[in-house]
């Protein structure tokens, strides 16, 4: 039997630059536990400099290297290195994060005294490298909370009354390896996983972090957060995950009400469609997509609620879609734009479109691959031979309409 109590399993592809950080991170860290841990990496066949920086770490620290013949996808890859993990317990870490050496005492002690805990859960921060600056904390409870294995009906409400996101843990390794949980596109896994571990045993949420989320490694890096990415479309996943664990609750039991959740998933539902808004709008996200999220909240009775106004985000979806989307989608070679267009907005519509754009003032000029975009009046015979000429011709009014 392995006297490791940890293993620190580290999925990575063609990241040798933020791998060898971490490493030597993790050999100052390591010193400072008092329980013997190991380091295990995963190489998803990267064409960079891993093999050599993992090498070279191993007079230094306890390191397994896995290395795949193929690039054999993101998920797989997690699986493979957590299914590999010899300690009593397994923590995910990137490649480009940290962990916290108390909190990571501290969840390995709750962990500890009660041994038939499956998972932990705990919260994590975020931490700018180069400006040695933490921010902010993902969610907050008061106390350690521990759900007793089966009730699902306290699971939920714990998650619902602290808007948990369920994302980082330390897992019981015969428990990942007996129950190998899944991700669906359907219900988010951050809900559905915890779920599977509270049908093998007690879970625990700590209050204290063990993680450390690092946004930034020096300056010019200004790397997407997968998070950050995904929040901006993944709002039905996380209603899906809920709705799975309210699911399980129900049939369980143990829920005094079924309306009091329900509307609670209604409200974090409607929280991330709004955050998505703003997301989409401040990393300038396809303008289209934009404004079916909008027109949605709008829908839902949110219009007060959104970053900019109605109006703002129909115009730039308007835009979008008669110099990018309508060229791309009919294989046009071309946009005419017919009637007074003023300089600005010419140019405007010049530097964001997929083809070229040019005025136009007589049907000769018109041809079968252009799209004609007319901003006067469609009673003009030239709008009557565009009709007659071109791909589709729309007035200003019909193109708004369309964006209503």
């Amino acid at each position: 039997m392995s006297d490791i109590k940890l293993s620190i399993c580290v999925p990575t592809f063609n990241r040798a630059q933020y791998l060898t950080t971490l490493l030597e991170a993790l050999e100052k860290n390591l010193a400072r536990l008092p329980f013997r841990c190991e380091v295990i990496v995963s190489d998803n066949a990267s064409s960079d400099e891993t093999h050599g920086v993992v090498t070279a770490a191993e007079s230094r620290l306890p390191v397994t290297y896995m290395r795949q013949s193929e690039n054999i996808g993101a998920l797989r890859n997690i699986q493979g290195v957590m299914r590999a993990a010899k300690g009593t317990y397994a923590v995910y870490l990137a490649d480009d994060d940290r962990l916290q050496v108390d909190g990571i005492i501290s969840a390995i002690a709750l962990l500890d005294a009660n041994p038939n805990a499956s998972a932990l859960y705990a919260p994590w921060k975020m931490h700018d490298l180069h400006l040695d600056r933490e921010g902010s904390q993902f969610y907050q409870q008061p106390e350690n909370v521990t759900i007793p294995q089966g009730n699902y009906a306290q699971l939920l409400m714990h998650v619902l009354d602290h808007k948990i996101f369920s994302e980082i843990s330390i897992v019981r390794s015969e428990i990942l390896k007996r129950l190998n949980p899944m991700a669906n596109d359907l219900a988010f896994w951050a809900f559905t996983v915890p779920c599977e571990y509270l049908g093998g045993g007690d879970v625990i949420y700590a209050a204290d972090p063990f993680y450390i989320s690092i946004t930034r490694h020096f300056n010019g890096d200004n790397r997407a957060q997968l998070g950050a990415m995904e929040v901006q479309s993944a709002w039905d996943k996380y209603r899906g995950g809920l709705e799975y664990m309210l699911g399980l609750a129900r049939k369980h039991g143990g829920l005094d009400s079924v309306a009091s959740p329900e509307l609670q998933i209604h409200g974090i539902v409607l929280e991330r469609m709004l955050v998505a808004l703003h997301l989409r709008i401040s990393q300038g996200s396809d303008p289209v997509e934009t404004y079916a999220l909008a027109a949605r909240l709008r829908g839902l009775g949110l219009t007060k609620a959104l970053p900019i106004p109605m109006e703002q985000i129909r115009l730039a979806a308007a835009i979008k879609y008669i110099c990018v989307t309508l060229p791309d989608m009919l294989g046009a070679q071309g946009v005419a734009i017919m009637g007074n267009c003023p300089d600005a907005t010419f140019g405007a519509l010049s530097n964001i479109a997929s083809v070229p754009i040019r005025m136009v003032s007589k049907a000769e000029e018109i041809t079968q691959s252009d799209i004609v975009f007319n901003l006067g009046s469609n009673e003009v015979p030239l709008h009557a031979a565009a009709v007659d000429r071109a791909l589709v011709v729309l007035t200003e009014a019909e193109l708004m309409q369309k964006f209503a």
